[in-house]
């Protein structure tokens, strides 16, 4: 099957301007306003978009730990919407998780004017950041309005960015990596569903009232 990149890269930009934050680079932000910091994070976070189950288990998890019954019945509903069997679009296990070139989604987006990816030196080796100009944002709601079934990517990397609060691209990928389904999958093979773990922890909180 042909890879559909204009897809990746809707995708990607709506990830981005969910999860950006205000650019301080003096020299940047007149035609930048707002950054994404960290590819790795970016990578763990869109694993969430592309495997429903995943991002299930993962609200389940911070249910069990914080009592909110809010996140329990979003998990519910993936799995009730079957989510996992139509929304999922594999990604290969690399060396270190989940992992593609993202180079070619990207460059669609930044021959339009709307992310610039930049690699720069830091304290501890290198991060990439993702600076977004001013009509990123415009553009995507003008997407979700002109395409509504593409909203769901609006409102699902709303989501994912809300779960993984705070945490850092290997805080994530550490997250997923706990799984065992993730972890044991073998270099350059497809990581696997896992809807029937999913559907045994829901299990476990009996039917919805």
């Amino acid at each position: 099957m042909a890879r559909d990149y204009k897809r990746d890269a809707i995708r990607l930009l709506f990830l981005l301007n969910a999860g950006k934050a205000a650019n301080h680079d003096e020299d940047m932000v007149g035609a930048y306003p707002h950054v994404f910091g960290g590819e790795k994070r970016l990578q763990a976070m869109d694993f969430w978009i592309r495997y429903p189950d995943y991002l299930a288990l993962e609200l389940i998890s911070q249910h069990e730990k914080s009592g909110d019954i809010a996140k329990l019945e979003i998990a519910r509903a993936i799995y009730d919407d079957g989510e996992p069997s139509l929304r999922t679009i594999p990604m290969l296990r690399k060396h270190f998780g989940a992992y593609e070139p993202l180079d070619t989604a990207l460059a669609i987006l930044e021959c339009r004017g709307l992310v610039r990816p930049e690699r720069r030196k830091t304290a501890v080796g290198h991060s990439h950041f993702f600076f977004l100009t001013k009509k990123t944002e415009e553009f995507c709601n003008e997407v979700a309005k002109e395409f509504p079934l593409l909203d769901w990517y609006r409102a699902r990397a709303l989501l994912v960015v809300e779960v993984a609060g705070p945490r850092r691209g290997n805080e994530l990928k550490t997250v997923q990596h706990s799984t065992r389904q993730y972890h044991d999958t073998a270099i350059m093979n497809y990581i696997p569903t896992i809807t029937d773990l999913v559907k045994s922890k829901l299990d476990r909180f009996g039917n919805p009232a």
